[in-house]
């Protein structure tokens, strides 16, 4: 009975180890994206484990009452371990081709068949050790059992705090930096889609230093954020339960906490300006704490794995993972809608949040240097260009349209404000638009297929420095690395302060 039971347990654990793998990893990927506590997400991936093996236990105990047992048991030894891979493969260090699966499973199912006619008592003895094999992961289901009940008891920094800042006079130079994640050069500037109109990107552009030839500092917005706030090349981070957020920099492969004060917003603080940041998917407010003056920050996306969601019920997240997991194996492209649904519908709350409290913020801080970072035009597609509204199932350019229509309002805001003539506007995108990363998952459209050329990726992210009192348009041509906006905030930091 504990063989069986251990089975299950073990089973469920490693065919669900993609829904929560994120939540157990030391570097606490879902913790470092969310301003909320994980616990009903945790125990929803509990239930679901729990679920999983009292139908794996029930189904096992169903089949071997039969008289085909002897049989079905060797094309379950055949099928499990091939099923219990191929279900992992988003979580392997490595790529493995979907081909190479196929082969895989064809290479064992054969092996296992000619042990059997040619050399059965090897075969049994393979079949019992697979069965002690499947019950020793017991103990690694137990490690994940004990790494989710934690994930209940996290706590997360601030999601909010603001501290009230005296009006200051209408001469008062300032910095406004905006970055809108995701927002690529290409098909905004250099090869528009003849369907989309982005007239304010237009106007801020005939106005603005244009740099047409930016190059990336990293791929991930994780990466590229605290390397843009640091001034040096952050190549991996971490999250920890005591919300510690460290970084390696560069080619030292250690540990260092990020240190807020040698930021750009300490450097601020340590002459004396005042900071308003609105951010999303980095923990902006439990980092810069005692940092900044004011700040916000959310992120309402469903999980990368999961699929789960801060914003579904407890029922839901128990639900929705294992009715996909049930469509996988019957009805694939229907599991591939529902995640795209899913994942869309997320992003809008996101989007509508971030946006209302950036266009607060932009409409009511009188901080020094205001920063947002914006989840538009970032994937999965959240808006309809035709209709004007928030909708799931479009595509990067609806995306491109709504992050054109957010500027516009935000420069409405900033035109009427009697600063604005001192103002410094930065607007840029963190990276381009990753087509070899979206074009596999779902969400992916026919519009943007056509409109990334089958896929096509240009690594160049937009970036234009509006200077005070800039009425002509220029351009930078020369190959200018993004690392460059830290210089130009750096310099304003210190023109501000003087």
């Amino acid at each position: 009975m504990m063989k069986k039971a251990a089975q299950a347990w073990a089973f469920a654990a490693i065919l669900l180890l993609p829904n929560y793998v994120d939540l157990t990893s030391s570097e606490g990927d879902a913790r470092m994206r969310s301003p909320v506590p994980l616990t009903r997400i945790a125990l929803a991936h509990l239930t679901d484990m729990v679920l999983v093996a009292l139908a794996f236990a029930g189904l096992m105990a169903l089949l071997r009452r039969l008289h085909a047992w002897p049989k079905v048991r060797w094309v379950l030894m055949a099928l499990l371990p091939v099923l219990l891979f191929a279900r992992n493969l988003d979580v392997m260090p490595f790529e493995v081709p979907a081909i190479a699966v196929v082969a895989g499973g064809l290479v064992w199912t054969c092996a296992l068949g000619l042990l059997l006619w040619k050399v059965p008592r090897v075969a049994v003895q393979l079949r019992n050790a697979g069965s002690s094999l499947l019950a020793g992961f017991a103990v690694f289901a137990m490690v994940m059992t004990w790494q989710l009940a934690r994930a209940t008891l996290w706590r997360p920094g601030p999601q909010e705090f603001a501290t009230h800042i005296a009006a200051p006079s209408a001469s008062k130079p300032r910095l406004v930096w905006i970055l809108f994640d995701e927002l690529a050069y290409k098909p905004v500037f250099e090869e528009r889609d003849p369907s989309l109109a982005l007239p304010n990107l237009d106007r801020l552009r005939s106005e603005s230093t244009l740099y047409t030839d930016m190059r990336p500092i990293a791929y991930r917005t994780t990466r590229a954020v605290p390397s843009l706030l640091l001034g040096q090349a952050v190549t991996d981070v971490e999250y920890t339960a005591q919300n510690q957020y460290l970084v390696q920099i560069g080619d030292d492969s250690h540990w260092k906490t990020f240190d807020a004060n040698a930021s750009l917003f300490g450097m601020a603080k340590q002459r004396g300006l005042t900071t308003s940041i609105v951010g999303w998917y980095v923990a902006y407010c439990p980092v810069f704490a005692g940092i900044a003056t004011d700040c916000y920050w959310s992120n309402e996306d469903a999980q990368d794995r999961g699929p789960t969601s801060t914003g579904a019920s407890f029922a839901q997240n128990v639900w929705f993972p294992l009715r996909i997991l049930a469509e996988q194996i019957t009805s694939p492209s229907r599991a591939w809608a529902d995640v795209a649904r899913w994942n869309g519908e997320g992003h809008i709350v996101s989007v509508e949040n971030v946006r209302d409290h950036a266009l607060q913020t932009i409409a009511n801080s009188q901080a020094d240097i205001l920063f947002l970072h914006l989840p538009a035009p970032h994937p999965p597609a959240f808006w309809d260009r035709k209709t004007g509204t928030f909708a799931v199932g479009g595509s990067y350019l609806d995306s491109l349209d709504f992050s054109d229509r957010l500027l516009g309002q935000i420069l409405n805001l900033l035109e009427t404000q009697p600063r604005w003539a001192a103002t410094t506007l930065i607007v840029q995108g963190d990276h381009s638009w990753r087509t070899a990363m979206w074009r596999p998952l779902p969400g992916w459209s026919a519009e943007d297929e056509r409109a990334s050329h089958g896929g096509q990726w240009d690594p160049r992210p937009v970036l234009m420095i509006h200077a005070p009192g800039q009425k002509n348009a220029e351009t930078v041509a020369e190959p200018t690395s993004v690392m460059y906006v830290h210089e130009a905030v750096a310099a304003n930091i210190q023109a501000l302060s003087r």
